[in-house]
């Protein structure tokens, strides 16, 4: 038992003595922090509401040393929010102690609606997700690769290293309603508007994205590129392309908007002229409590890049970072139907009204 303590004092000692040799001072100020943030127009930034925590690694770049070191390990560390002001590592980690060294950092989040899901690859210059089929609810987030840093920064809403995410998913839900249940020119006369089916088709649900950063070289944050020079970061894999049920047994709307696509991530992609949204609606007459008349199997096809906004630009692609809702008003006195589609642009509002007959 004796010769037992000898062997482990001789452990301690040796560990001690390895750490003194190392870049970091056990100071709680000298704490590596994460200061984080969503990306808003007008180079603005929200807080973060949409996650707890996010996997991070870090590259350290000590005085003296050739090349970089993994500073959290090989896997990186999950950083945490503490409910109040301050994100950080799962176990302390410091600052360099010399001026001459710094840290790159890799910041992400993605999840699947109920657990994490790690990238293909993730390195300082490359960040790579292949041949992944986004579900309804995948949320994939991507902070600006933060350079050169060396000690706790205040921005963001918090104080650390600079941590900026950007959505690189789109989000889309479709709202359905009637304009009207009484006819504007005879209140005794009412309408019951039923969709009987209607499908989202031609939409792409699997690709590859492939990021760059490669402006390392001097200290501050720099926002991921796609590989391939591609503005929608994702490749689709055209085979991938399949309908979406959204209404498939009769549904009787009112004024009121009925979600019959809820809120829900798709992948970027271009809208071909074959995304469309196919709906058959049935239009009931009443006078009275008497039906006078039921016009059934109603088709109305519409092709999604062929929508306008408000400016005369047709929606012709879902984006990473923005939310598409399409507001669609059946005016069962005209048969018409009527689009009004909104636009939020990086995750903050913006209207389109357009009428389609």
């Amino acid at each position: 038992m004796k010769h037992f303590r000898y062997i482990l004092t001789a452990v301690v000692l040796v560990a001690l003595a390895g750490c003194a040799k190392t870049e970091f001072v056990p100071d709680v100020n000298k704490e590596v922090r994460f200061a984080v943030g969503n990306y808003a127009p007008q180079t603005k930034t929200t807080p973060v509401t949409e996650f707890t925590s996010f996997k991070s690694k870090g590259y350290l770049y000590a005085e003296g040393v050739t090349g970089s070191q993994d500073f959290f390990g090989q896997n990186g560390e999950t950083i945490s929010y503490n409910g109040t002001d301050t994100w950080a590592p799962s176990h302390p980690y410091y600052w360099p102690k010399s001026a001459n060294s710094y840290i790159n950092f890799i910041s992400w989040y993605a999840n699947n609606g109920s657990a994490d899901f790690a990238p293909n690859t993730v390195s300082e210059t490359e960040f790579k997700i292949i041949g992944r089929t986004i579900g309804a609810n995948d949320n994939i987030l991507i902070a600006d690769a933060a350079w050169h840093q060396t000690n706790n920064q205040n921005q963001y809403y918090t104080v650390g290293v600079p941590t900026l995410f950007h959505h690189v998913l789109s989000r889309v839900k479709i709202n359905i309603k009637a304009t009207s249940l009484v006819d504007s020119h005879d209140a005794n006369v009412t309408y019951v508007v039923t969709v009987q089916d209607a499908v989202l088709e031609g939409v792409c649900h699997t690709g590859t994205m492939e990021l760059v950063n490669t402006t390392m070289a001097s200290a501050g944050t720099s926002a991921w590129q796609s590989a391939n020079s591609n503005d929608l970061l994702w490749s689709a894999d055209t085979a991938s392309a399949e309908d979406v049920d959204l209404v498939s047994s009769d549904t009787n709307i009112g004024t009121a908007a009925t979600a019959i696509l809820p809120e829900r991530s798709f992948m970027p992609q271009n809208l071909g002229d074959d995304v469309k949204l196919v709906i058959t609606y049935t239009i009931t007459t009443k006078s009275g409590n008497t039906v006078t008349s039921i016009e059934s199997d109603i088709p109305a096809t519409l092709v999604l890049n062929t929508i306008k906004n408000s400016s005369d630009i047709e929606i012709t692609e879902w984006a990473p970072n923005k939310k598409y809702t399409y507001n669609i008003a059946i005016n069962p006195e005209g048969d018409a139907i009527l689009i009004n589609p909104v636009l939020e642009t990086d995750w903050t509002l913006g209207s389109y009204y357009v009428t389609v007959e």
